[in-house]
C-alpha cells in the first residue's frame, strides 16, 4: 500500500501537525491569559487538532487544561453529567485523587459514581445539583491554586437542547463570574454557533 504523506479528515498530532503556527500560538496566549475563545469553522478544517495542540502546549503547574467533546450530548443533564466527569477526571493524576476531588467538592450533592473497567477512562458521574456541578472547576482552580481553561467541542450542541435559552442563561451566569476559568467554544455548524454568539436576543451574544 502506499503511504500517504499526510493525515487528513480525524485530528492530528505531532509531527501529523503542520502550519498553525500563528493560531497556534495566539491560542496559547489566550489560554495562559484566561482570555475566553470562540472557534466557528466548517467540519475538517483543523480546529480539534488545533485545540489540542494548544491543550498540550498549554498544560503545566499552574494551569490546567480540560477537554470535552458534547456531540454525543442530546440533553442538559448528558451536558452535566459529561462536564463533571471531564473536570473530575482532567484536574486529577490518579484514581484516588479524583474520588478525593469528588467528595470534597460535591460533597452537598451525594453524587452517582460509576466505575467501568479502567477506573481512570471509563466513569460517569451523575448529579441534580446543576449550579453545583457547573461551580466544579472554579472550586477546584481556587482550592488547588491554579487556572482551568475548558475547551468544548461542537458547542453548537447545546442550540439543540430542549429550552436552550434558559440553559444557556444559566451557563453564562455561573461563568461569568469565574475568576481562575476561562473557556474555548468551538463547533463546525456554522449556523448554529453564529446564531449562539451573534444573535442579539441569546445569552452568549
Amino acid at each position: 500500500m502506499e503511504n500517504k504523506p499526510f493525515i487528513f479528515g480525524v485530528a492530528t498530532s505531532g509531527d501529523n501537525f503542520t502550519d498553525r503556527k500563528k493560531e497556534t500560538e495566539r491560542l496559547l496566549l489566550n489560554f495562559q491569559h484566561g482570555v475566553n475563545t470562540v472557534l466557528i469553522s466548517p467540519r475538517r478544517w483543523g480546529k480539534t487538532s488545533l485545540v489540542q495542540k494548544a491543550c498540550h502546549l498549554a498544560q503545566s503547574d499552574k494551569l490546567k487544561v480540560v477537554y470535552l467533546d458534547i456531540f454525543s450530548c442530546r440533553s442538559d443533564r448528558d451536558f452535566y453529567d459529561a462536564f463533571a466527569a471531564a473536570i473530575l477526571k482532567q484536574t486529577s493524576s490518579k484514581l484516588d485523587e479524583w474520588l478525593e476531588n469528588t467528595k470534597l467538592f460535591l460533597s452537598r450533592i451525594s453524587p452517582k459514581i460509576s466505575i467501568g473497567t479502567d477506573p481512570m477512562t471509563d466513569f460517569s458521574i451523575s448529579s441534580n445539583d446543576v449550579d453545583e456541578i457547573l461551580q466544579l472547576p472554579e472550586k477546584i482552580a481556587q482550592k488547588k491554586g491554579y487556572n482551568i481553561v475548558v475547551c468544548i467541542d461542537e458547542f453548537q450542541q447545546i442550540a439543540e437542547f430542549k429550552d436552550s435559552k434558559t440553559f444557556q442563561k444559566r451557563l453564562r451566569s455561573v461563568w461569568q463570574l469565574q475568576k481562575s476559568v476561562s473557556y474555548c467554544l468551538f463547533g463546525s455548524k456554522k449556523h448554529l454557533m453564529n446564531e449562539l454568539f451573534e444573535k442579539k436576543s441569546l445569552p452568549f451574544y
